[in-house]
């Protein structure tokens, strides 16, 4: 057990982390072998490694750091950077990872990674504690980017409802990054529904407004035309009473 004290210290390694530890190459992969066989570290996919810890047998690092350590360029984003932060209402085993760096999605101690291709380069923190996330203001608008392909519309609501503050001028900062129309129309689009709830000024919502464009798009794909309203305001088609299953701020189908 000469480096399973060095191993425990990483938590989380990659290949070439152990051979810094070791000093050759052939002695680290000989040595992880042994390792692995002995109930001392566990391969969590080709070239990453985990420490265990050997009072109860489970990885020392937690799925976030896992999720960071994946590739040099990952993330944890979306649904579960809100999980990070607490404000996740549902249980998820899917860990979503935003990496230039491709990877195959893979699975390991009960949790699926997968990445995703991130769409801007701002709004993350690094954690003393190993973790690499999305800053809240950057999950906000990541979700309702992708809410479709993510979280579903209702949690990403209820996700939004569980956060205490919003900073509108990092948002407004991160939507000039994205540069999409449809992401000022959406995002307009609740946040006038949290208006109150985070103090939205008028400003952050005529820009919105005026970088959402011309065009009147659909909210989410799938909408039946016996159960669509259209949002004047925001030039939305919406589902009918779109926000009765959810929770927060605002009049129902306000500005309809």
């Amino acid at each position: 057990m000469k480096y399973y004290e060095d191993f425990l210290k990483l938590g989380c390694f990659s290949f070439e982390e152990a051979v810094d530890v070791v000093g050759l190459e052939a002695t680290a992969k000989s040595l992880l072998q042994q390792y692995t066989k002995k109930g001392y570290v566990v391969k969590i996919k080709k070239g990453l490694y985990a420490a265990v810890n050997l009072l109860d047998r489970e990885p020392v690092p937690n799925k976030f750091v896992i999720a960071t350590k994946v590739t040099e360029t990952a993330v944890v984003s979306h649904h579960s950077a809100f999980e990070f932060y607490g404000y996740a209402n549902q249980v998820s085993y899917n860990m979503t990872v935003t990496s230039e760096s491709k990877f195959n999605d893979f699975d390991f101690n009960g949790f699926h990674y997968t990445r995703l291709q991130p769409a801007v380069s701002c709004g993350i923190v690094n954690y003393p504690t190993g973790e690499c996330v999305t800053d809240i203001e950057r999950t906000v608008l990541d979700c309702i980017n992708d809410f479709e392909k993510n979280t579903g519309f209702e949690e990403l609501i209820q996700c939004i409802s569980a956060i205490p503050f919003l900073n509108e001028k990092k948002m407004l900062t991160y939507l000039e990054e994205y540069n999409k129309c449809f992401l000022y129309q959406k995002t307009g689009f609740i946040m006038e529904h949290f208006k109150y709830e985070f103090d939205i000024s008028d400003t952050f919502l005529k820009i919105c407004k005026t970088k959402s464009g011309n065009s009147s798009r659909y909210l989410m794909k799938g909408i039946s035309k016996d159960n669509m309203d259209f949002n004047n305001n925001w030039h939305l088609t919406i589902p009918h009473n779109l926000w009765r299953n959810t929770v927060g701020g605002g009049d129902e189908d306000a500005e309809i």
